[in-house]
């Protein structure tokens, strides 16, 4: 009994592995050859109230806290993983284009949810590029939830 319900979860494992943005436990005679660039950007309120989009260089930028104090935020301060901390950079996708994505959506939203003293940014963009097996490329637009002090809250 214990060995029909090992088999049958491993073949449950091998035919859902699509699904997975990781495609483990799923068969790949070649593995993805991908490579992403991200760039982070910021949305600010603008001289004209609209909002603005601004550009964190290598992903570092300043802005005031609540306070009024000027200080210095880089996405590599919270999102230390090697594959994820570089922005501005092609880097390989290792585990394939779709969990690279996932893993930036993920580490969009944890910036956005950690940053309570950066009081001028209303949210965060990501702009991916993605190669895929050195294909055309093409850029996929990942957006934070809104700050949760934006606006004065």
């Amino acid at each position: 009994m214990f060995a029909a319900l090992w088999i049958a979860f491993q073949i449950a494992l091998v035919l859902t592995a699509s699904r997975r943005t990781d495609g483990a436990f799923g068969f790949r005679t070649f593995g993805e050859s991908s490579t992403v660039k991200a760039v982070l950007y910021r949305e600010v309120d603008g001289p004209s109230g609209a909002l603005v989009r601004v550009k964190a260089e290598e992903g570092e930028w300043s802005a005031h806290d609540p306070g009024g104090m000027l200080r210095r935020f880089a996405w590599h301060d919270r999102v230390v993983l090697p594959d994820l901390a570089n922005l501005d950079r092609e880097l390989e996708a290792r585990n394939g284009s779709r969990a690279a994505l996932d893993a930036y959506r993920r580490a969009l939203d944890d910036l956005a949810a950690h940053v309570p003293d950066d009081a001028e940014t209303r949210r965060f963009l990501l702009d991916v590029t993605v190669r895929r097996n050195g294909g055309e490329p093409y850029v996929v637009h990942l957006v934070s939830p809104p700050l949760n002090h934006a606006g004065g809250t």
